[in-house]
């Protein structure tokens, strides 16, 4: 009798993530570019991020890196977000990393201006790093061309070193996406940075990827699987990143 319970409880929760669903107003599109979405009002999302990190063909180790995000919408502009993080290099155990505390801010209602802005602030607080404290300010630039999606991230980060000075890094993401159905999406992003250490007259070091995504609506929640490759000899070969993100 348990058995059959289970089974059928089991089968409804299957059933309920492969009904096509509309495509969602939070839903992400990307693995790295944001779109300009907010999470709904009063509900709350939990999302759950694995990314597989390739060793860069310049040196370093592979790893994996887990975040379990926590996100609620304040107003119809405003939402917040709790992420915990943890990190697993090969061959090691998972150690805690990094708390993160993200906030975003919609200018205007979603077509209201040829361009939908976002605004996002995010603080974090490293644990096993030398780099304690970090402040990363983004700008979010999408549009909609019918079912074509066009979004352009840019991102300046200050990390705080215990031993003093300042580390920084510029990123940018751009990403494209296409509606096939209502419940899945199609794309494709490219992301980089340029980091320099907080040594007086430290080297600027790029790093580029690019790769395909793909984005998934069901009736509370999305998914999005996305791959890339490393373009240059210090970037990670490649990343595969999946999120996925159930409401509440």
């Amino acid at each position: 009798m348990r058995t059959s319970i289970v089974t059928r409880g089991a089968s409804l929760v299957l059933a309920t993530l492969l009904v096509p669903a509309v495509a969602r107003g939070d839903q992400r599109y990307y693995g790295e570019t944001y779109n300009a979405s907010i999470a709904p009002v009063g509900a709350v999302d939990l999302e759950l991020w694995s990314t597989s990190y390739a060793a860069p063909r310049a040196g370093g180790v592979n790893l994996w890196r887990h975040q379990l995000e926590l996100e609620t919408g304040l107003t119809d502009h405003w939402d917040v977000a709790l992420y915990n993080i943890v990190v697993q290099p090969r061959g090691e155990p998972l150690q805690y990393e990094a708390t993160k505390l993200e906030t975003r801010y919609r200018l205007a209602d979603p077509g209201a201006w040829p361009v939908d802005v976002v605004l996002y602030l995010e603080g974090r607080k490293e644990w096993i790093a030398d780099k304690p404290w970090a402040v990363e300010q983004k700008l979010i630039l999408a549009r909609d061309f019918g079912r074509l999606n066009v979004s352009v991230n840019g991102a300046a980060e200050q990390e705080f070193p215990s031993g003093g000075g300042i580390e920084r890094d510029y990123e940018y993401a751009a990403g494209t996406s296409y509606e096939v159905v209502t419940w899945a999406r199609i794309g494709a992003e490219a992301f980089g940075q340029w980091s320099r250490g907080p040594e007086a007259g430290a080297p600027w070091v790029a790093a580029h990827w690019a790769g395909p995504t793909l984005s998934l609506a069901f009736p509370r929640g999305w998914l999005v699987l996305a791959a890339s490759v490393g373009l240059n000899e210090v970037a990670d070969r490649y990343r595969a990143r999946a999120i996925l993100a159930l409401q509440f």
